[in-house]
């Protein structure tokens, strides 16, 4: 049931004109009503439109979900206001949505993925995305921030700055003001608070406080946050989102943040599973970028009757079909070849890692010049390094330069004109949706450049028609091939791009309806030393399941503890009636998911069952395979700990803390301990503790790594060390 709250008419008033004068709403704006009547928002759609004459638009009842209805209002109607929580303006954005006169977008009430203002300003470039936040029990909204920009660095939109005549604390345990940087929690204060819970006095009590120090009635949010240097707040989640596992504290929408960064990944939401403390483990909920920016008819993994698993289209290569099959009958004549030069072949291979360094002008010169012909006495046409039907040379090259990586050029587009040797800027319009490059577009956030080839279909139907385009891909070939054994000699790398959704870019390349995308590369600088080593594809196995490619993206973004155990694939996030994600809805996690890719082996030796049942009693868990990784099932750095002192001590082996990283299955750490297992059982332990122990030291920085392992495994065993003090 919903949660009443008493509003003063003076607290909602307040709020609804301060957006009004802030945002210059007028009575020629035209706001969409997207929020049930039971939802706070509606409250600004519906009073905030009133005081000041402008129009509101209402969707058809039986459509009010729809968000083609949404878009076909918009366009009929020129909407200037949206006004909804997140969800809402991700489904629209699935249409296609766009109109010039939407100007302002208040979004709240919710997480806002990074890169939704970007996909909005991508589809109404001239609109203000505001985010809000706050609490129905203070009138609404009580603080925004304007997103101009994202940062990278950025984990969440900051939460932003107090609206007029409202107040918004970081206050510590004690109800004191939270330094810079510092966690607490996030109260409200001003003239938007309610009176009082609807017939609720306990939680009217315990929600409305009055501060000791300030005598001032605050509203606890249930939310954290921490001030930033520029004064503004960080929103960091609600307070029982913030999870415990394993002693270490969690931020549920940190993880969600870190997901949804993925290029494959539209929206994510983390939860924790098992009913008991020793048995809960982090469940993430998937809903995946459907096609990562590419149509089917950009993807040929995606059109009907090609081969998708990833088994089968290795077994299908291996059989090499392009190699016609000879019966052993035939008559076979044996031909001399040169010297195979294994440098000469690995030169001309994909390269899929950049360095992070500028390209000199000189560099890309020489490397395009390749493409640059050269006059010959007593020939009317230039001469070129690659042939072309007729001589007639349709296809073009075209550049993408990404800001700052080519010293010299601006970042930006540019046509390669091939008699002068030449680049012709276009524009500097960078800034577009980079899931064009769907699957590969971690490999273009790397690049410092993509290189395109464009068939002028203009220049060659005059003299062969239907065969143009096809003339126009034998030539593109010989220039991917050319160009991708010259790049290293300028230390530069090439990686054919497959799939591209070349619409997306047309406009931004100027492009004609008569030029045609035949080829595409990214590129950037290499280490020369990888023309020297044959950079093999990764190749996608039965052990490479979603889980490992979604953990092993994680590991770079957040610590090992934080990565979820289990990952559940949904079409679309269940939402309550106001359009927030509700979490209560949320499928039980995907079991089969959970577990490890690795094939399930039991115990088989002594040594196996001994480590196994240390395992067991540690992690807390039921079943240990000797192949089963450490860290996958729960382990961390207090437990390492814990193991290898119990393995020490059921083994009497020396171990440091160390192996248990670099050897974190069952197996490995076997075949250590057979290695390390002492003659004399135990005595040279006891020998190296006595030492330990007599030492007279206060500079710990004097022992060696391995003595400080051995002296902090002692002062655990012997309980001189609150092991709570190390979580």
């Amino acid at each position: 049931m919903p949660k009443g709250v008493a509003i003063a008419h003076q607290g909602a008033v307040n709020t609804i004109l301060d957006i009004n004068q802030r945002f210059a709403v007028s009575g020629k704006d035209k706001v969409i009503a997207l929020s049930a009547l039971n939802f706070d928002l509606s409250v600004y759609d519906i009073f905030g439109t009133l005081a000041v004459g402008a129009t509101l638009v209402i969707p058809e009842h039986d459509r009010r979900q729809d968000p083609s209805h949404w878009a076909d209002l918009l366009s009929q109607h020129h909407i200037t206001i949206w006004n909804s929580v997140p969800a809402l303006m991700q489904m629209l954005l699935e249409t296609e949505a766009s109109d010039e006169n939407l100007r302002l977008v208040l979004l709240s009430g919710d997480w806002l993925p990074l890169n939704l203002s970007d996909r909005i300003h991508s589809r109404f470039p001239i609109t203000e995305v505001i985010s809000l936040g706050g609490a129905t029990e203070a009138s609404i909204w009580s603080i925004f921030y304007p997103i101009d920009r994202v940062d990278p660095s950025w984990k969440s939109i900051p939460y932003g700055k107090p609206l007029t005549n409202q107040q918004f604390y970081v206050l510590g345990e004690y109800l004191t003001p939270c330094p810079l940087w510092v966690t607490g929690q996030l109260y409200i204060g001003g003239k938007g608070l309610a009176e009082f819970y609807w017939q609720n006095t306990e939680k009217t009590e315990v929600s409305f406080i009055i501060n000791p120090h300030t005598k001032e009635r605050l509203y606890k949010t249930g939310d954290l946050g921490r001030y930033l240097p520029d004064g503004n707040i960080e929103f960091l989640g609600r307070e029982d989102y913030q999870v415990k596992i394993r002693g270490y504290r969690i931020e549920l929408g940190e993880i969600e943040t870190a997901l949804e960064q993925h290029p494959a990944i539209k929206e994510a939401v983390v939860t924790i599973v098992g009913e008991s403390r020793e048995n809960q483990q982090l469940a993430a909920y998937i809903v995946p970028l459907q096609s990562s920016g590419v149509p089917d008819a950009y993807d040929p993994q995606q059109q009907e009757g090609v081969i998708n698993d990833p088994i089968k289209r290795m077994e299908f290569k291996l059989k090499q079909p392009g190699i016609k099959s000879i019966n052993s009958s035939q008559t076979r004549i044996s031909l001399p070849k040169t010297d195979v030069n294994e440098e000469i072949y690995l030169r001309r291979q994909s390269y899929r890692q950049f360095l992070n360094e500028s390209i000199s002008l000189q560099q890309i010169g020489q490397f395009l010049s390749s493409l640059s012909p050269i006059k010959l006495e007593d020939s009317p046409l230039a001469k070129y390094r690659y042939g072309s039907a007729g001589s007639l040379y349709p296809v073009q090259v075209y550049l993408l330069i990404k800001p700052e990586t080519v010293t010299g050029l601006d970042g930006g587009f540019y046509y390669y004109h091939p008699l002068e040797n030449s680049l012709i800027f276009l524009n500097n319009k960078t800034d577009f949706d980079t899931n064009i490059y769907g699957n590969n577009q971690t490999i273009y956030e790397g690049a410092a450049f993509s290189l395109f080839l464009i068939g002028e279909l203009n220049a060659i139907q005059p003299l062969y028609g239907e065969k143009s385009r096809d003339l126009c891909l034998l030539e593109a070939g010989y220039i991917s091939q050319l160009l991708m054994e010259i790049a290293p000699d300028n230390e530069l790398g090439l990686c054919p791009i497959g799939a591209l959704e070349f619409e997306t870019l047309r406009s931004l390349l100027e492009l004609e309806d008569s030029q045609i995308l035949l080829h595409s590369f990214v590129g950037g600088k290499i280490d020369l030393a990888l023309t020297k080593k044959w950079l093999q594809p990764k190749v996608e196995t039965k052990t490479e399941s979603l889980r490992d490619k979604i953990q092993g993206y994680l590991q770079d973004k957040i610590p090992n503890y934080m990565i979820p155990r289990s990952y559940t694939i949904l079409k679309q996030l269940p939402l309550n009636a106001n359009g927030k994600i509700d979490r209560n809805s949320l499928p039980k996690p995907n079991i089969l998911a959970a577990t490890s890719s690795i094939e399930f082996v039991a115990p088989q030796t002594e040594i196996q069952e001994q480590l196994a049942t240390i395992w067991k009693q540690y992690l807390e868990i039921e079943k240990v395979g000797i192949y089963d990784n450490f860290f996958d099932l729960g382990g961390n750095s207090l437990l390492v700990t814990q193991v290898i002192s119990k393995v020490r001590q059921t083994f009497q082996v020396e171990l440091p803390l160390q192996k248990l990283f670099e050897t974190p299955t069952i197996a490995e750490l076997e075949l250590l301990i057979q290695e390390n297992k002492t003659i004399e059982q135990g005595s040279d332990r006891i020998e190296k503790y006595d030492r330990y122990e007599t030492v007279e030291t206060e500079n710990y920085d004097e022992l060696s790594e391995g003595e400080i392992d051995d002296l902090l495994m002692q002062m655990l065993e012997d309980e001189d060390i609150d092991s709570e003090l190390l979580e």
